[in-house]
């Protein structure tokens, strides 16, 4: 029997693909991930191909780890069936050229510290993927041009790389964007260009202001550990923007919501945030989360909700508070607990 630690199976002895498929159908989703060379026999990867050849995008099949040893990615040829690949975790790689020849290949993690490939994206087959992960290498110079080939592609994750970023607005279907570590040299202009993008993330790198983000098909904004950032600007320019979340903001005093017409605010440890003008006009907000930030708590336990508003959660520095303050809050029906962020 496989061992199943929450999703995932980390080197199996053996593998059958009954088994596989099964633990996959139980759980929506299986990892099966191999942490170093000689944890993958033949016979196992010829199950684990079998099963993704049935159940498909519901296994991940992950390479990461091989401390002291470069992953071998002929390794791949056993595994044609794949539509979930992970190759993350990395410090160097060979024959990665073999990513680029899975037929059925819809979704790929990649991540290899020391590879230095500038053009690793050349070799991808990026016309068939729906979902793209591309994290830093030591000198963060994979060329993002390619992309622009990327016909299909709905999500896309790139930390620490930006050259050739403004290629994305060649991708019409383009749903979720997360820049993390996007250098503040680089502008966030080319946003406006993407017609289908609805979800998008900032998180880590640095910059003083967002004033060059605008996009009038953003749904969801989350902005994450950006340094200096003191600022998001009039809303306005973000007119279809319904859930905003603002987390790890320490130059943040202040944040307008005069512009925007939000569903959802989440604010986790802004600890100089006292200031929301705008919260008045939120007539649609249906979720406030406030927590670790300098906002008058008092106040916002005490106010008058609008009528949508179902779900109030508020933290403090006091547990006692924070107990006090719920039982308040669903005496009025805001205890709901909302929806989890996606």
């Amino acid at each position: 029997m496989i061992e199943v630690d929450g999703n995932r199976v980390t080197d199996p002895a053996v593998l059958s693909t009954a088994e596989i498929v099964e633990a996959a159908e139980k759980r929506g989703r299986l990892v099966v991930q191999f942490s170093k060379s000689g944890t993958y026999p033949l016979a196992s990867l010829h199950a684990l191909n079998d099963a993704c050849g049935i159940v498909g995008e519901r296994i991940q099949v992950r390479f990461y780890g091989h401390y002291g040893a470069a992953f071998d990615a002929s390794t791949l040829r056993n595994l044609p069936e794949v539509r979930d690949l992970a190759v993350d975790c990395l410090a160097d790689i060979v024959n990665e050229n073999e990513i680029g020849q899975l037929p059925n290949l819809q979704t790929l993690h990649f991540g290899v510290f020391d590879m230095n490939r500038p053009d690793f994206l050349t070799t991808i087959e990026l016309g068939r993927l729906k979902r793209l992960s591309l994290s830093e290498n030591r000198k963060r110079n994979i060329d993002l041009s390619p992309l622009a080939a990327a016909g299909l592609l709905e999500e896309l994750f790139v930390h620490g790389h930006s050259k050739g970023i403004g290629s994305i607005t060649e991708i019409p279907g383009l749903q979720r964007l997360t820049l993390s570590a996007y250098a503040k040299s680089h502008p966030l202009d080319f946003v406006a260009s993407l017609p289908s993008l609805k979800n998008l993330t900032l998180i880590l790198g640095g910059r003083e202001d967002i004033d060059d983000l605008s996009s009038i098909s953003l749904e969801m904004l989350q902005i994450i550990r950006v340094r200096g950032l003191g600022t998001l600007g009039d809303l306005s320019r973000l007119p279809a923007l319904s859930a905003l979340r603002v987390e790890d903001q320490l130059q943040l005093g202040c944040l307008d919501l005069g512009g925007a017409n939000l569903e959802r605010l989440w604010l986790f440890n802004c600890k100089t945030l006292a200031e929301l003008p705008g919260l008045a006009s939120q007539h649609r907000l249906k979720e406030f989360r406030a927590s670790g930030v300098a906002l008058d708590m008092n106040d916002l336990r005490d106010r008058d909700w609008p009528s949508a508003t179902r779900s109030v959660h508020l933290f403090s520095g006091s547990r006692k508070w924070n107990d006090n303050a719920q039982a308040s809050l669903a005496a009025r029906g805001l205890s709901e607990k909302g929806e989890l962020w996606p």
